[in-house]
C-alpha cells in the first residue's frame, strides 16, 4: 500500500517544469503529464491495456500511475541539431513504485543521428498504434539504455538509379536493467530455474527502398534486423542457494562476435563454441507500397529467425560417415503477414490494419546426426524467443517482441522462459476520427497456442482479446486529453478478464528565450 504514496513525489516536480524548461534558448520545449488508471476483474488485467505499452503498465487488476516529462526535439530546419528527453514515473501496483522512463541525449547533423540513453522506439515498419508489433521487436517492454548510431529516416542515395534509391540502418550496443526484477521474480521458483545478470545488448539493422513517388505510385521494400544479447552472468536457483552456473565473457572480442556472428571462444560455454556466442536472433522484413495522393496501402511480410537455418534457409549437417552436407528449410513457413490501409477522407475508419502470425514450424523437426568430430550435431527445432543463459528474448518480464508471444510476467512457475511461442494469430487494428473532438480505436487479437516443441500442450488453448478506446480533445483546451477504454479477455492462459482504463494527458509547449 506504501506505494500509491511515490504519486506524490510528481506534485512538486510538475510545478518547477517550467522554471527548468526555461533555461532552454535553441527552440521550444514540450511537456507533458500524464496518468493512468486501470480497474478490472479476472486473473489480470485485460491484454490490451498491458500490451505495447512499452512496459509502463501492470498485469495487476487495479493499477495506477502518474508520469511527467520533458522533451525538445529535432529542429528540422537545421544541418546540426540535438534533442533531449526526460520522463519519470510513479505507479502503484506495477513491478516497481518508480521509473526512470526516459532519460536520452540525441544529436543529428544531416541525415546521421546518435541517440544516448533510455529511449521508447517503435517496430520496423509497423503501424504504431493498430499494429501488434513486430516479431523480434515491439514497444512491450521498457526501453533499453543504448548508445545507437545511424540513419533513422529513409535517405535518398542521389547518385544511384535517379534517386530511386533510399537507405535507412542503425548500430548500437547497451545493457539490461532488470538485475533485481529478475532475482526477486524467481525468487520462489522451483530447483534449476535461472536469471541473468549484466545482459550486455547489440543492435543493428539495414533497411533498402526502391521507389519514386514522382514516377509511380508503387515501390518495394527489403530489410533485416539483428539482435545479440551477450555477456553477464547466469544464476541458477538450488536448495543450498544461487549457484553461478556461467559466468560469460565480456571482453572486446565479444562486442566483434556480436556484430558478425561468431563462435564463442574457449573461455565460453561449449554450446557457444559450436554454434554463435550469445544469443542471436532478428528478421527479414519484406514489403510493397502503393502511395498515390491520399491513399495508402502497404502489405508487408516479416520472418523471424534464430540461427543460421532461419536467417539463410539453410544449414549444415553431418551424415553417418562424417561428410559435411547442406539441409535446405526453405520456404519459410513462419512470419507475420500484414496489410495497412489508409482510407482518405473517411473520418468513421481511417486506417485499417489486419495480421497474422505463424510460428508452429520453427525450421522443422529436430535433425540429429552424429559423427566422431561433431557428436552433438543438431538442427530445427529453433525453440523461438529462449535461450539457455539468458531464460528468454524479455525486459523487466516483458517480452521484447509482439505481445501474442505471450511474456514471462504471466508464468505461475516464477520462471522467466516464453512456453508459448507455438501460435497462430488474428489481429485487427482500425481507427477513426467521427468529429473533431473524438477519435477511436479498436484492437482485436485471436490466437491459439500449442505451447513449445520441448513442452507441448496436451491441447492447444485460444485466447480472444478486444479493447475499444475512445479519445476526447477538447477544441479550445486543444493541449487536454481525456482516453476511455474497455477490454476484455477470453482466454485458456490468462483467464477471462474484464475492465477499463482511464487516461488524463497534459501536453504544451514551453515559450523559452531566443
Amino acid at each position: 500500500m506504501k506505494n500509491r504514496y511515490h504519486l506524490l513525489l510528481f506534485f512538486p516536480l510538475l510545478a518547477i517544469l517550467p522554471m527548468v524548461a526555461q533555461t532552454d534558448e535553441w527552440g521550444k520545449i514540450n511537456y507533458e503529464v500524464q496518468t493512468y488508471i486501470v480497474a478490472s476483474t479476472g486473473k489480470h488485467a485485460p491484454f490490451w491495456l498491458v500490451s505495447n505499452r512499452h512496459g509502463l503498465s501492470s498485469l495487476e487488476n487495479n493499477s495506477a500511475s502518474l508520469s511527467a516529462g520533458l522533451f525538445r526535439t529535432f529542429d528540422d530546419k537545421k544541418e546540426f541539431t540535438w534533442a533531449y528527453g526526460v520522463e519519470l514515473a510513479g505507479a502503484y501496483n506495477y513491478t516497481a513504485p518508480f521509473y526512470i522512463q526516459q532519460l536520452y541525449a540525441d544529436v543529428k547533423y544531416g541525415c546521421w543521428e546518435i541517440s544516448i540513453g533510455s529511449k521508447e522506439r517503435w517496430s520496423e515498419g509497423k503501424h504504431r498504434t493498430l499494429s501488434g508489433g513486430g516479431l523480434t521487436f515491439a514497444p512491450n517492454a521498457r526501453p533499453i539504455p543504448q548508445v545507437r548510431f545511424g540513419i533513422n529516416e529513409y535517405t535518398t542515395i542521389p547518385w544511384w538509379f535517379n534517386k530511386w534509391v533510399q537507405v535507412k540502418g542503425h548500430f548500437s550496443y547497451g545493457r539490461h536493467t532488470d538485475d533485481a526484477f529478475q532475482r526477486v521474480f524467481t525468487a520462489n521458483g522451483i530447483q534449476g530455474t535461472r536469471y541473468a545478470e549484466d545482459i550486455l545488448f547489440h543492435e543493428k539493422t539495414a533497411f533498402m527502398k526502391v521507389g519514386n513517388k514522382r514516377k509511380s505510385p508503387f515501390s518495394v521494400e527489403i530489410g533485416l534486423e539483428m539482435y545479440s544479447q551477450f555477456g553477464g552472468k547466469t544464476w541458477e536457483k538450488h536448495s543450498e542457494g544461487d549457484i553461478l552456473r556461467y559466468n560469460l565473457p565480456h571482453g572486446y572480442k565479444e562486442y566483434i562476435k556480436a556484430i558478425i556472428p561468431m563462435a564463442g571462444g574457449s573461455d565460453s560455454p561449449n554450446i557457444d563454441q559450436l554454434n554463435v556466442n550469445g544469443n542471436i536472433l532478428g528478421s527479414w522484413h519484406f514489403a510493397t507500397y502503393y502511395e498515390k495522393e491520399d491513399w495508402y496501402m502497404k502489405a508487408y511480410y516479416e520472418h523471424y529467425y534464430e540461427d543460421h537455418s532461419g536467417l539463410f534457409g539453410l544449414d549444415y549437417h553431418y551424415n553417418q560417415n562424417g561428410e559435411k552436407g547442406w539441409v535446405t528449410y526453405l520456404p519459410w513457413r513462419d512470419g507475420l503477414y500484414g496489410l495497412e490501409i489508409y482510407f482518405p477522407k473517411n473520418k468513421f475508419v481511417q486506417t485499417l490494419v489486419y495480421e497474422y502470425i505463424t510460428s508452429r514450424d520453427q525450421s522443422g523437426p529436430i535433425l540429429h546426426n552424429s559423427s566422431e568430430s561433431t557428436p552433438e550435431q543438431t538442427g530445427g527445432a529453433d525453440l523461438y524467443y529462449n535461450h539457455s543463459f539468458y531464460s528468454s528474448w524479455q525486459h523487466w518480464g516483458m517480452a521484447i517482441c509482439n505481445p501474442h508471444i505471450l511474456s514471462p510476467a504471466y508464468n505461475n512457475n516464477h520462471n522467466l522462459t516464453i512456453p508459448n511461442q507455438r501460435i497462430r494469430s488474428h489481429h485487427i487494428g482500425l481507427n477513426g476520427k467521427p468529429t473533431n473532438t473524438i477519435d477511436y480505436r479498436i484492437m482485436f487479437s485471436w490466437s491459439r497456442h500449442w505451447g513449445s516443441i520441448i513442452d507441448p500442450l496436451p491441447n492447444p488453448l485460444t485466447q480472444l482479446s478486444m479493447m475499444g478506446e475512445i479519445s476526447y480533445q477538447p477544441k479550445r483546451k486543444n493541449n487536454w486529453l481525456l482516453t476511455g477504454a474497455l477490454a476484455f479477455d477470453r482466454s485458456g492462459l490468462i483467464g477471462n478478464n474484464f475492465g477499463g482504463m482511464l487516461t488524463m494527458c497534459h501536453t504544451g509547449w514551453i515559450k523559452t528565450k531566443k
